[in-house]
């Protein structure tokens, strides 16, 4: 064989190899990628559920909406530093912020983040809209940016599905009844035509 042959032959197998070892690091990169956005995500439902913050969204549904009537409490909204001891719902406000500028820049997976939050997003932006108008009044519109964009987000992705966004290709549990409830259970799929219970 001449050098030739051999030194195309070579090049070939590098060109293999390199594409095959770029082929397995795009593969690990989706694999990190997708372990990290669930980790973020898994932090973010425990911070969620944590007692404080629970604390602050029923705060925020029950009390807050009766204090927001009253002038003299919306007026507080106006001081260069808000009491937070009395104005516990700007915690709130502050952790929905940072997590809105994560999904902002790409940091979240808005599909995953917003099939979970879409509906808690926008009750929680309607909630503390009449604090967040008057505290613009004089602070401007980039307060609470980041949450007015996830809830933005979260109003547009209900909209795009506004029956949720279980796969189409997969049937309800309605129409599986007596499909492998247990052992010794009859494999009977409703899905194909045998409606016996």
């Amino acid at each position: 064989m001449s050098i030739d042959k051999w030194s195309l032959l070579t090049n070939a197998i590098t060109l293999f190899v390199i594409t095959a070892t770029a082929v397995a690091a795009l593969i690990q990169l989706r694999h990190l990628r997708a372990q990290n956005t669930l980790n973020a995500e898994l932090a973010i439902l425990k911070d969620w559920n944590d007692p404080q913050f629970r604390q602050w969204r029923h705060y925020i549904a029950g009390e807050m909406q009766t204090k927001i009537k009253d002038p003299a409490f919306l007026a507080e909204y106006d001081a260069p530093e808000v009491d937070r001891s009395r104005h516990p719902e700007l915690y709130a406000c502050d952790w929905l912020e940072q997590i809105g500028s994560y999904l902002k820049y790409g940091l979240l997976d808005a599909d995953v983040l917003l099939d979970v939050t879409s509906t808690s997003i926008n009750r929680l932006w309607n909630q503390l809209l009449p604090a967040i108008e008057r505290m613009r009044v004089t602070r401007g519109d980039s307060l609470y940016e980041n949450f007015e964009y996830w809830a933005a987000k979260g109003r547009l992705w209900a909209k795009a599905h506004p029956g949720g966004a279980y796969p189409r290709n997969m049937p309800r549990m309605r129409d599986l009844k007596g499909v492998g409830v247990g052992p010794g259970t009859i494999f009977r799929p409703a899905i194909f035509g045998d409606t016996r219970e």
